[in-house]
This record gives structure tokens, C-alpha cells and sequence, in this order.
């Protein structure tokens, strides 16, 4: 369909929050993460989104703490947490969580991510044959540069993270506030979860925002999964957009199988009337999915 990755709202609204980050120095930390525990039974880990505090599944975990146990993670440099020197920030997040995972020698793991913490999750689950039990996906893929130009190719730029870095330090923290808030109010749905969201993009740090959304946008992950052996659940985001009548459930659907076809274990499913936040947008469907999928043999 022509023009068709123009109409992937919740997909190309991640863009937005490239242009908006926190000009405030951090103090650099050597953990690539923060993790809070709660619950008991089989462990549940929860990795979020760009910007995103470990606070983005906070009633998911209300509801899960029940019968998981649930660990938390919000990512150096987002939120406010401490920004790290390691790069690529990427690499240093997944290998963190790989080594949690063991040192903690916890089994039978759920992966559960959304966006860039979803693109983490298949690169952890293309790596660990051991561990893992199943990996729930929100409105992640493993090639979100292919979703924009079907003939991308994998690699970092270098120099899009820097004009990207460069872009936001010549942002006051007054339009940044403001334009956090926008942001927020084109990927969410639930207006009375704006604010939230504003605050978590606008504590975030610049370098670690530019590098690492650059660094998954050029990382090509679609021949990688097909070395994934346990089950892989995708929530894909879907809103309606007026000026475009034609764009349905339908076009998201096959674009993500398209990008998911080599991992043998997944399933696609597409959420009702939801913007990229879907556990905000779409929370009993949310729900219902994810139950279904935990609860299958």
C-alpha cells in the first residue's frame, strides 16, 4: 500500500520522542539498570520503554504480583535513573539483564517488554537457550528501520545519534516540558496518563536517549529470532487514522508476521483501538492476552 509506514501511528510516534529530551547533567553509574522485586511465584521481568520508568507497569504488577514474582527494571539514563558510560547502551542492557537473570538463577523466566524494552527481549531470548519460559512483546519489533523504509539496512549511525544529541541540547528545559507532554499525548490514549509519561521523558538523559534509539533502529534482529525456542506473544498497537480509511488491523497484522516470520514460536496479535502505551490504552484486553498466553500448554 503506498505510503503504508506513514500510517503506522504508534510505530512512527516513537520518532517524537527523538527530538525531546532532558538537558540536566547526570552522574554517570556502572549499573545499566535499577530493579525493584515484588511478589512470589514464577518470575515475571518487566523492561520498558525509552524514557519509560519501571513505573509504566505499575498496575500490570498490582495485578500479576499476585501470582509472579515480579522484577521490575527501568534503564540507566531513562526517568531520571543514573546514566552509564558503557556503549552501546543496547549491548550494555541486554548483557545485564542476561547476567541478573543467572545470578540470580532465576528459571522459567517470562520476559514481558514494551517497545525498546521488547527489542530487548529478542535480543535476550536469541541468546539464552536456558532460563526462559516465554516472551510477551508490546508493540516491539525486531526491525523498526524496515517498518519506515522497506529497504533499510542494519547498521548504527553514527552520525544521526549525534545531530540527534546535538538537536537536544539546543532545547530549553521549558520547551522540552511542553513537548514531552505532546509527545505524550500522541502515544497514549489514557489522557490521565500524560503527565506520567511527560515527567519519565523529561528526567531522561539526552546521550543515552539519542544513542540507543538509534542503536535499535539500526539493528536488524529479523534472522536473529529464528534462534528463539520458546513462545513469543507480539501485542502490535493499532489506531485508526481519519485521513486514511484504508489503513486497517489488517495492514499492521501482516507487517508484523512479515517481520517476525523466522521466529517459528510466534504469535501476532493486534490490540483494539490502541496507541503505542497498550497496557494504558487496551488494559482488559491487555490482560486477557497475556493471561491466555501464560495459561496455554
Amino acid at each position: 500500500m503506498k505510503k503504508l509506514i506513514v500510517l503506522f501511528q504508534p510505530m512512527v510516534l516513537i520518532f517524537g520522542i527523538l527530538m525531546h529530551t532532558n538537558l540536566s547533567a547526570q552522574t554517570a553509574d556502572t549499573s545499566p539498570f535499577h530493579v525493584t522485586v515484588t511478589g512470589k511465584g514464577q518470575p515475571k521481568l518487566f523492561i520498558p520503554g525509552a524514557t519509560c520508568s519501571g513505573e509504566v507497569w505499575k498496575e500490570t504488577v498490582a495485578r500479576y504480583s499476585k501470582t509472579h514474582e515480579c522484577h521490575v527494571f527501568t534503564l540507566a539514563g531513562y526517568a531520571g535513573e543514573k546514566a552509564i558510560n558503557q556503549t552501546p547502551y543496547l549491548d550494555a542492557y541486554e548483557k545485564g539483564i542476561i547476567t541478573y537473570i543467572k545470578n540470580k538463577k532465576l528459571e522459567k523466566v517470562i520476559l514481558v517488554g514494551h517497545s525498546i524494552g521488547g527489542f530487548l527481549s529478542l535480543c535476550i531470548a536469541s541468546k539464552m537457550k536456558e532460563h526462559l519460559d516465554r516472551v510477551i512483546l508490546v508493540d516491539a519489533l525486531p526491525f523498526y528501520a524496515g517498518i519506515f523504509n522497506p529497504a533499510a539496512k542494519g547498521g548504527f549511525n553514527e552520525v544521526q545519534a549525534q545531530q540527534l544529541l546535538n538537536a537536544y541540547n539546543q532545547m530549553n528545559y521549558t520547551a522540552l516540558e511542553a513537548s514531552q507532554l505532546a509527545v505524550a499525548q500522541t502515544l497514549c490514549a489514557d489522557s490521565t496518563k500524560w503527565e506520567r509519561i511527560a515527567r519519565w521523558g523529561a528526567a531522561s538523559d539526552r546521550k543515552t536517549m539519542a544513542y540507543s534509539m538509534v542503536e535499535m533502529l539500526g539493528h536488524d534482529m529479523r534472522q536473529d529470532i529464528a534462534s528463539i525456542q520458546v513462545p513469543v506473544l507480539v501485542l502490535a498497537a493499532f489506531a485508526p487514522v481519519a485521513q486514511y480509511p484504508q489503513f486497517t488491523k489488517e495492514n499492521v497484522l501482516n507487517s508484523y508476521r512479515q517481520q517476525y516470520q523466522a521466529c517459528k514460536t510466534c504469535i501476532v496479535k493486534v490490540a483494539p483501538l490502541s496507541k503505542h502505551f497498550i497496557m494504558y490504552d487496551a488494559p482488559d484486553w491487555f490482560y486477557q492476552e497475556m493471561n491466555t498466553f501464560i495459561q496455554a500448554d
